[in-house]
């Protein structure tokens, strides 16, 4: 085969191996939009579901505020207690002083009318109390809001495992996203050293070398990224990362 053919040969292989590399990234990249898209329909979920529970914590509220009002409209008023004894009648004094035998006997006749009359008062129910039983207290009752309210957690509970596991998901495929990009930048470096080589632009020796530093920066992909977190992070100097980096990339 001769030389220009050599060179034709690798400029295919080097076509064919960008290719696929493409369809690679159109499939992260999809991947990528929908994992945006699941997450941020999740997040409305979440709070579409916050405002329902607030709207029922605020009729929650509104009960509180007219069953207070009720209790105080149906709060009776409290009479004043009398503060002074109550009179009781002497009898006439007698121009005559009675007997004292005369005396016992009016008095037992006067507790025994008094006696018959306390019974047959509290024989018969007065209508006041009557009236006071047959009125319906004000119930506070917000079960119903409870209810709603205790779904809406669940459910929002639900939905927030979701969207951990998603964006999870997604951070995964942030960092495929990221590898896939370090492999095509690969095969295309491979691809120029490749045509270089055919060309006999550079030695077979210098061809291995830089071959080997860009195979490098995607088998310790990584670890090159944590160390790009660190600088990122403020934890080294931009002189530290660069020597981490080259330490790996020359080992």
């Amino acid at each position: 085969m001769g030389f220009f053919d050599k060179a034709l040969k690798k400029v295919q292989d080097v076509g064919e191996n960008i290719a696929a590399s493409a369809n690679n990234v159109k499939t992260v990249v999809e991947t990528s939009v929908q994992d945006t898209m699941e997450i941020t329909g999740l997040k409305r979920q979440i709070r579409e579901l916050e405002k329902e529970m607030d709207a029922q914590y605020l009729q929650i509220g509104k009960k509180y505020a007219e069953f207070v009002a009720d209790m105080d409209d149906a709060e009776p008023e409290t009479a004043e207690p009398e503060t002074g004894e109550p009179e009781i009648a002497e009898p006439e004094a007698l121009e005559n002083e009675a007997p004292a035998e005369t005396i016992d006997e009016v008095k037992a006749e006067d507790t025994a009318e008094t006696i018959d009359e306390v019974k047959e008062e509290s024989e018969e129910p007065e209508e006041d109390e009557v009236a006071e039983e047959s009125d319906e207290e004000p119930v506070f009752d917000v079960s119903d809001f409870l209810t709603i309210i205790k779904q809406d957690q669940a459910k929002k509970k639900e939905l927030e495992n979701q969207l951990a596991e998603v964006e999870k998901r997604a951070k995964q495929n942030a960092l495929i996203r990221e590898k896939t990009k370090a492999e095509e930048s690969f095969e295309q470096e491979k691809g120029v050293l490749d045509k270089a080589l055919a060309m006999e632009i550079i030695s077979k020796e210098e061809y291995e070398q830089k071959l080997n530093i860009a195979r490098k920066k995607v088998e310790n992909f990584e670890e090159i990224k944590k160390i790009e977190q660190q600088f990122e992070m403020g934890i080294i100097t931009k002189e530290e990362k660069d020597e981490k980096i080259n330490a790996l990339l020359n080992a």
